[in-house]
This record gives structure tokens, C-alpha cells and sequence, in this order.
């Protein structure tokens, strides 16, 4: 007869300690990386250096290794599984460079966005393999389609949002789902409207004013990759 064995608590807090261990590691390498990054494909897109000048502060840098290491921990200790923790960690890369780039340029690098499509086939494959279903296909095709439609949401509604933004759009549906796209596309348009709240309250702008989609849409995806709102509800 087979004992089944259950972790301590001592245990679980020695893996717990490692996770974060790893994610913090990872979170510095990557807010430091996505900086050289940022400034490349920003310097490829523009004829203006000065463009790109603001990425060599000290203190974007230090921003950028912190978001890093919070958005790291939080993909770290939420993902369901290891495949998904690696496929999730992957993905803060370009998603991290496509704000820095598109906050600067207006412009989403198409190379960043293959590189999620990279990711997240790389995730299907072994899934599919794995689970021995090809059930998580459904999802993403369906995801990808509202990811696409809904962008024309923005447009009736007479808010400027650039090509890039449609096809970043897209890719985010299918890598997180509709359910997590949904949720990340209210999340985008809280942060908006903050924004613009901002904005008028320092008479910078208002609602007529062009701003970057793509920063808005990546912290709400980011959040919703990490935290479903059938979390707190279900």
C-alpha cells in the first residue's frame, strides 16, 4: 500500500522562497534587458535619436527592473502550471519592449509580436502533445477573432488606434484567451481614462488627444495574465 506524502509547511516555504528567488533573479534580468532592447527598435523607427534619450536614465532603468521583478513574481506565484510559468515569463519580454517602444514611437516593432507568436506556439505544441487534446486550439482562434473584432470598438467610438495597436490586439487575444482578453481590454480602458483625467486636470490634453494604446494595453494584460477576476468571484 502506497503512502501518499505531504508536504510540510516548512517545505512549502523553502519552494515558495525559490520561486521568489527565481522570479526576482529573472525580474532584474529582465527590466535591465528590455531597456538595450526598447532602444533599438525605437532607433530603427525613427530618424530622431533624441527619440530613444529618455531610455538611458537612471531612473527608467530602475523602473524598468522593478515593474520587472513585480510583474515576475506575480507571473511566479500565479500560473497554474510550469509550462505556463515559462510560457508567461517569456512573454513579458516583448511585452515589456512594445510599451517602452510604442510609448516613444507610437509604433508597435512587428518582430516583438512574432515573438509572442513564437511563445505561445511553442506553448501549444507541447500542451497539445502533453494534455494529448487539442481542445486549447478552440481557444485561441476564438480569442484571436474578438481580439480583432473588437478593435473596431475604438474606431466607432472615434478613438484613434493605430494598425499596430489592432495586430497587438490580436496577439494578446490569442495568447491569454477571450475571457482574459475581455478583462484586459476593461483594464486598458480604466487606465485610459485615467490617464485622461490626468490630462485634463493638468491641462495637457483630453479626450481628442492621440496617446500610446500599447503601454495601457500591456499593464492590463500583464494583470490579467497573473489574476482573473472568476478568481475573486468564483
Amino acid at each position: 500500500m502506497l503512502t501518499k506524502i505531504t508536504p510540510t509547511a516548512g517545505t512549502m516555504m523553502k519552494v515558495l522562497l525559490i520561486k521568489i528567488l527565481i522570479a526576482v533573479a529573472y525580474g532584474i534580468i529582465l527590466g535591465i534587458v528590455t531597456i538595450p532592447l526598447s532602444r533599438s527598435l525605437t532607433l530603427s523607427r525613427t530618424e530622431d535619436p533624441a527619440d530613444a534619450a529618455v531610455l538611458n536614465k537612471i531612473s527608467l532603468k530602475l523602473i524598468s527592473v522593478i515593474l520587472g521583478i513585480g510583474a515576475s513574481v506575480a507571473v511566479m506565484l500565479t500560473a497554474a502550471s510550469t509550462a505556463l510559468i515559462i510560457r508567461n515569463l517569456l512573454l513579458l519580454i516583448p511585452i515589456f519592449s512594445i510599451s517602452f517602444v510604442d510609448s516613444l514611437v507610437r509604433k508597435i516593432p512587428n518582430p516583438l509580436l512574432l515573438t509572442m507568436l513564437i511563445i505561445q506556439a511553442g506553448y501549444l505544441i507541447y500542451y497539445c502533445i502533453s494534455e494529448k487534446s487539442v481542445e486549447e486550439l478552440s481557444k485561441v482562434f476564438l480569442g484571436f477573432f474578438i481580439g480583432m473584432i473588437v478593435c473596431t470598438i475604438p474606431s466607432i467610438l472615434k478613438i484613434p488606434m493605430g494598425a499596430g495597436d489592432i495586430k497587438y490586439s490580436g496577439v494578446i487575444g490569442l495568447t491569454i484567451y477571450a475571457v482574459g482578453y475581455f478583462q484586459a481590454m476593461v483594464l486598458m480602458a480604466l487606465f485610459v481614462l485615467m490617464f485622461f483625467i490626468y490630462m485634463k486636470i493638468k491641462k495637457k490634453g483630453g479626450l481628442k488627444t492621440q496617446i500610446p494604446m500599447g503601454p495601457f494595453l500591456s499593464i492590463g494584460t500583464v494583470i490579467s495574465m497573473c489574476f482573473s477576476v472568476f478568481d475573486f468571484i468564483g
